[in-house]
């Protein structure tokens, strides 16, 4: 009896111990309050679309038009205001309908905002309500003390300059007041649809990768982890003023996960701007107890890798739900927008690349135009024959003879050049007689 009373008081003992630590827990895992905002007709239908899929949180649908709010998922709760202004219609296209709404129900958005630690406002901006609105929310969840992180999404090129400017308006009231925000442009869904995807699936398309954002944001938040995550840290992380944030998560299974994962995660196809000027940086992992150090080691290598100069918090959480797969969820704060490629293009003048240099060589000599004046050939030295007697001197010199003459010449030797010359010779004294005689007397000695 004494030893089963005692078995008994140890049991008791046991049990009154582990009920504080599920309290315990229990407070943690609700200790911090997180709640998502859809404001106007796109906030309200990506929030409707997300709220079915992440629990833990708190949505709310916020709009001036009833109709839409009609609309809302169930899961999500529904907050109506700017009736007396609106008298339950949207706002159109007209911003300042949508601000004066929001103004004139202060003390309800208050509420809304009481006892919440992280709120994430969501909308997209270029019509009436959300680009109204948007930024008059997010100053009262300021002043009331609230880390803010909005996500926004841009326009389509083809709904018209007006739209977008509206948006851009929206985006310079509205960033002074958040401590973060992650900006989309509507054009990037086409880099995750064909051309063939129809318009609603396209949108969903985006609204499914919006929620797994935001479910890998609250695993870092909620879910107990081998190396923790808590509130505070996420909180160093958002501390700032309208700091651009690049959030992603990626999901991947087989023996390469981890490395194909990682891939994934740096690049977004929803972002404008990349993770590698962030100024700090957070990600979790979450895996089955499967996940090894080396896939740690090799996912954590690769995000410093990309950031080196980044302040980096990261944990791991074990959930076995995930099996053989894995998930990486990154927070990224203080980025910096890329300049567009045309710029780039026309800031910097072409250069012209420079061809290789040639192997030293002796530079050919040019050809001469036919203008320059030609060398003459120098004649061989050869002597020339003397003067043959009897010939007549021609300012101081004798005459040569004809090239033709003098070329045989040349070729005569002394002998045959002396009688050719007595021949000459005899030949000039006979002619000499026959000029001596008269001519009346040369004419009878004919007969």
């Amino acid at each position: 009896m004494t030893f089963a009373f005692l078995f008994g008081i140890i049991k008791v003992m046991k049990a009154k111990h582990k009920k504080p630590k599920q309290k315990a827990s229990e407070e943690l895992s609700h200790k911090t309050k997180m709640r998502i905002v859809g404001i106007g007709g796109g906030g309200g239908s990506i929030v409707s679309e997300i709220a079915s899929q992440l629990k833990k949180v708190d949505f709310v649908a916020a709009n001036t038009d009833t109709q839409a709010l009609k609309q809302a998922s169930k899961n999500a709760r529904i907050m109506h205001f700017g009736q007396s202004l609106t008298r339950g219609l949207g706002c159109g296209m007209d911003p300042k309908c949508g601000q004066k709404s929001a103004k004139d129900e202060e003390k309800k958005i208050v509420k809304l905002f009481e006892g919440v630690d992280l709120v994430v406002l969501v909308a997209s901006l270029g019509g009436g309500t959300g680009s109204g609105a948007v930024p008059e929310f997010a100053k009262i969840a300021k002043d009331l003390g609230v880390i803010t992180f909005g996500i926004c999404t841009l326009p389509f090129k083809f709904e018209g300059a007006r739209r977008m400017q509206i948006a851009k308006n929206s985006l310079e009231r509205l960033t002074p007041h958040l401590n973060a925000l992650s900006v989309i442009p509507n054009e990037n869904i086409f880099q995750m649809i064909n051309k063939d995807t129809p318009i609603m699936e396209a949108f969903s398309t985006v609204n499914r990768k919006l929620a797994a954002n935001l479910r890998g944001m609250i695993e870092m938040i909620y879910l107990p982890g081998l190396i923790n995550i808590d509130f505070a840290d996420l909180r160093t992380i958002l501390t700032g003023k309208g700091k651009l944030a690049y959030l992603n998560t990626s999901m991947a299974q087989g023996p390469n996960r981890a490395e194909e994962a990682v891939k994934d995660l740096l690049k977004s196809p929803l972002n404008e701007y990349s993770l590698g000027g962030a100024e700090k940086i957070v990600f979790n992992v979450t895996a089955s107890d499967s996940l090894g150090m080396l896939e740690v080691e090799q996912i954590s290598k690769t995000i410093s890798d990309s950031n080196k100069r980044a302040k980096i918090i990261f944990g791991v959480c074990q959930d076995q739900d995930y099996k053989d797969r894995i998930r990486i969820t990154l927070l990224g704060v203080g980025c910096e927008k890329e300049p567009e490629k045309k710029n780039k293009q026309e800031s910097k003048p072409k250069i012209e690349a420079k061809p290789e240099p040639k192997p030293a060589t002796k530079p050919k000599p040019k050809k001469k135009k036919s203008r320059t004046k030609i060398k003459p050939k120098q004649k061989k030295n050869i002597q020339k024959p003397a003067a043959p007697e009897g010939s007549e001197p021609r300012h101081g010199t004798w005459r040569e003879p004809p090239k033709e003459i003098s070329k045989v010449l040349i070729r005569k030797n002394a002998l045959d050049i002396q009688k050719e010359a007595e021949k000459t010779e005899e030949e000039l004294l006979d002619q000499e007689k026959v000029w001596d005689i008269p001519t009346f007397l040369r004419k009878q000695e004919e007969r």
